[in-house]
């Protein structure tokens, strides 16, 4: 069984340091991505351009993660405070969940969501 609480400190360690490549590199060939842009997506290469232009826009960083797992240990939820500056330069903090579904210590999906609908 994968360790998806680590693999989850190590998705917000990777984003906070805008570390793509690392966060690509634990992603399924196929991973989809939701809340990252507009609509859905699938792969590694959508993934590292969604980040990609996401980071562009919003300077913001993830702190405060609180990792809740479930018991088969493939989904992680992750409540995370996201500080940061909007592209207008407004500066913002707001609860987002971070969504994992692991197999395999391979991310399949990636989703984030935001109370807000930001």
């Amino acid at each position: 069984m994968a360790d998806i609480a680590g693999i989850a400190r190590t998705v917000v360690t990777a984003l906070n340091a805008r570390d793509v490549a690392a966060l690509a590199e634990k992603a399924d060939e196929d991973i989809a991505i939701s809340g990252i842009g507009e609509g859905m997506d699938n792969g590694r290469a959508a993934l590292r351009e969604r980040l990609a232009r996401h980071f562009q826009a919003f300077d913001e960083t993830y702190g405060d993660a609180q990792v809740m797992t479930d018991e088969t240990g493939g989904t992680a939820a992750v409540r995370l405070t996201a500080r940061g500056r909007s592209p207008a330069g407004a500066a913002h903090s707001r609860e987002k969940i971070l969504l994992l579904e692991v197999e395999d210590d391979r991310i399949l999906r990636i989703a984030f969501f935001s109370a807000d609908g930001a």
